[in-house]
């Protein structure tokens, strides 16, 4: 037995469906697929990743970053005691540009960091100025275990995050 509504579906989901032409005959018409929007907007859950806007200019990826002016802006981290909310992933050219957060706590995959100094894999990890990583020191907040080697400033290493709830 067919399945009538399997040729209406296909035809769906491809964004075809016949219509009569003006001649009466059948023709395809192409249409415009339905535009499927995904939001990280406040209500429900979120799978470790929000979208935020910047505060400013931030020049390179995996920084991280503190809450800024308020709940929907991010600025990179400045200081060491700052407490980091996570990792930004992109790159904004100015303020108010929108930016993907891979938050520390939540995140069920390693994440990318830039170093700010040497780090030996197998080390916590806490901030520094400029949004990148050093060693954890007494009083920072650690955001993560080292999973490889950092010769100098500026490399990018992956870690595994922790949720920075509490200073060493």
């Amino acid at each position: 037995m067919k399945n009538s509504l399997l040729p209406a579906l296909a035809a769906a989901l491809t964004g075809h469906f016949a219509a009569p032409a003006k001649t009466g005959h059948l023709r395809r018409r192409f249409l415009r697929p339905a535009c499927l929007v995904a939001c990280n907007i406040a209500e429900g859950t979120h799978d470790g990743c929000l979208t935020r806007l910047t505060d400013a200019a931030i020049a390179t990826r995996f920084l991280l970053v503190k809450k800024g002016s308020d709940t929907n802006h991010i600025a990179v981290c400045s200081a060491i005691t700052d407490r980091p909310l996570g990792v930004c992933t992109d790159e904004a050219a100015g303020a108010e540009e929108p930016v993907s957060l891979s938050l520390l706590g939540s995140s069920h995959a390693t994440l990318k960091v830039v170093a700010g100094a040497a780090i030996t894999s197998g080390a916590r990890v806490a901030t520094m100025a400029s949004g990148k990583v050093q060693t954890a020191v007494a009083t920072q907040y650690p955001i993560g275990i080292a999973l490889t080697d950092a010769a100098a400033d500026g490399d990018i290493i992956e870690i595994d995050p922790l949720n920075p709830a509490a200073v060493i």
